[in-house]
């Protein structure tokens, strides 16, 4: 009985990894940057991403967070997919304390536990260490124009994301242009957040997010690409009051084989991070660069796709 209910399981497994054989692989080239090629009509992707990132000014902080994806092109120029978020993060007296008799002013060597990943209603007092399961993401991008027949490529993206802590719905302008039959790939989104986070006593908090990134990659042998990307992210309280900018840059490469690729970028933020809002200024804002319970100074991500 266990040998057949073995071989029941074996049959739709061996029918998958043919499929995964020979399917053509749709390649993520950057880690951060979307380009507009899609998952062919049909056709499925399953991505596993990996995003250490860490440091801040004081303390200890690091987060690692881990996305599934599960993706189908239901044309070839429209693209669904799932999404599962969750991540783990320890935190310890990584931000600043006011000092309460003077309010704009910070107590010198006093710091207490947050950032954007610790749990409202978290003691500040003490360290946070815990895995937790974010959200749930549904993805559909619908290409207009492709690189291979117009002067560029053009899609466009919404995601909305539900989760016990925050809500998310997110859009993005995604454009794409090839040179060099292909080998030199220069891809930039436009992209504009709604987030709503949940707080103490049940209130939600209502952010606005503004961001750019870009990427340049060329395929210098077979197989292979590295390049260059960039990221520039704004932050709006209450979804109109501009609290910061931050910039981040660093290099990615991507192995790109038959039945499976694989893409691994690092950014690192620039100290020329601007606060705005009196709250950013006096808790993120530290010689340039954006910490407090906003942003890292390390980012790596590790992308790993299989097609079917």
């Amino acid at each position: 009985m266990l040998c057949m209910a073995f071989m029941k399981f074996l049959s739709p497994l061996a029918a998958l990894l043919f499929c995964v054989a020979r399917a053509a692989a749709h390649e993520a080239i950057f880690a951060w940057t979307y380009t507009t090629d899609l998952t062919p009509k049909g056709h499925g992707e399953f991505e596993q991403w990996v995003t250490p990132r860490w440091d801040k000014e004081h303390g200890s902080y690091s987060v690692i967070d881990f996305r599934e994806e599960f993706e189908y092109g239901v044309t070839d120029d429209f693209q669904i997919a799932l999404y599962l978020n969750h991540h783990y993060v320890y935190a310890n007296d990584d931000i600043p304390v006011a000092n309460p008799a003077h309010p704009k002013r910070l107590l010198p060597g006093v710091f207490e536990t947050g950032g954007e990943d610790v749990h409202a209603g978290h003691d500040t007092a003490k360290p946070f260490d815990s895995y937790h399961f974010e959200s749930v993401s549904f993805e559909s991008i619908y290409r207009l124009l492709s690189p291979y027949k117009a002067p560029i490529g053009l899609a466009l993206y919404f995601e909305p994301s539900v989760g016990d802590q925050e809500t998310e719905l997110e859009w993005k302008i995604l454009l794409q242009k090839n040179w060099l039959e292909d080998r030199l790939v220069w891809a930039l989104n436009i992209n504009y957040e709604l987030e709503f986070e949940k707080e103490e006593e049940d209130e939600w908090e209502r952010d606005g997010v503004f961001e750019w990134f870009t990427g340049i990659s060329y395929r210098f042998i077979r197989n292979w690409s590295a390049g260059l990307e960039f990221w520039n992210h704004h932050e709006f309280a209450n979804a109109t009051i501009h609290e910061h900018s931050a910039y981040f840059v660093g290099p990615t490469i991507h192995y790109g084989g038959e039945r499976w690729w694989a893409s691994i970028g690092f950014l690192r933020q620039l100290p020329i991070g601007q606060a705005f809002s009196q709250d950013n200024k006096q808790f993120a804002a530290h010689d340039g660069y954006i910490f407090g319970n906003e942003h890292e100074e390390y980012y790596v991500r590790l992308k790993v796709g299989f097609n079917f």
